[in-house]
């Protein structure tokens, strides 16, 4: 006698439904009539969320997304795009499902929204290929002008950074604030910043994509949970999302999708 082994599902069956064996994942009531699922997002974060080519939807976070509404009675989706400084003003004025991005979960965002974790993230800063102002630390920043997103973590540190290098006698930097990581890559391209403040999965992304043109100046720090939002008077959405990402944990597709974009370092343990 012996046990025929099953070979690994498919990425795409395996985001589609679940294992027989995981804990049935209970619809909440407001959504079990619902014709759609509205989830917000900046969109402009590769490899997280952005418009590939086709001006389609993609990324880490879209796909986590269409895994979620899929487990939660294969609804479509209507994505609003939202300036990741409104994300959190748009959730609570009922103008979506969930946030949908790269939220980090930070103590103060707890105070006015549920979050549910899907990996971990760090910090980095871009510079130009062969890192012409030699910067390593956030001490070389010095003096230097770097662009960041408005409303990120990364504008946070710096801005704390600041405080450090004027107790030492230093000349702060120049932190230009942008209301697109997009925008805020293009500056560090046309030679507008020195530097570029992302995460880290953005700063890889973009450094395959010019390999000649741009490199990883000062490397990961400020490793921190990641995940979505809810509004604190929805726990039935929260609560249904959180075995979701469980599901996806036994069943293989998470690890799976991680892989793909290449950040299967940043997977909850």
């Amino acid at each position: 006698m012996f046990v025929r082994r099953i070979p690994q599902c498919l990425i795409a069956l395996c985001l589609a439904a679940p294992l027989a064996h995981a804990d049935a994942v209970k619809i909440p009531e407001r959504l079990q009539h619902a014709d759609k699922l509205v989830f917000c997002g900046a969109m402009d974060s590769p490899p997280m969320g952005f418009f590939d080519a086709a001006q389609k939807p993609a990324g880490v976070t879209v796909e986590l997304g269409q895994a979620i509404a899929k487990r939660l009675g294969d609804k479509p989706i209507d994505w609003r795009v939202t300036p990741f400084s409104g994300l959190i003003p748009a959730l609570l004025a009922g103008q979506c499902d969930m946030l949908a991005d790269q939220l980090f979960d930070k103590p103060e965002r707890r105070e006015v929204i549920d979050m549910v974790n899907y990996m971990y993230s760090s910090q980095a800063v871009v510079v130009g290929k062969r890192n012409p102002k030699g910067i390593h630390t956030l001490d070389d920043l010095s003096g230097k002008k770097v662009a960041v997103l408005n409303g990120s973590t990364i504008r946070t540190l710096l801005e704390a950074h600041n405080e450090q290098l004027k107790q030492a006698g230093k000349a702060p930097m120049q932190v230009v604030v942008y209301n697109s990581d997009t925008d805020a890559f293009q500056a560090l391209r046309i030679q507008q910043a020195d530097a570029y403040g992302t995460t880290l999965e953005t700063a890889g992304y973009y450094q395959g994509m010019a390999p000649d043109l741009f490199e990883t100046g000062v490397p990961a720090f400020a490793r921190i949970l990641t995940g979505f939002g809810f509004r604190k008077d929805d726990p039935q959405l929260s609560a249904a999302v959180t075995q979701i990402i469980k599901d996806m944990q036994a069943d293989g597709s998470y690890q799976a999708l991680l892989a793909k974009w290449h950040i299967e370092g940043d997977k909850l343990d």
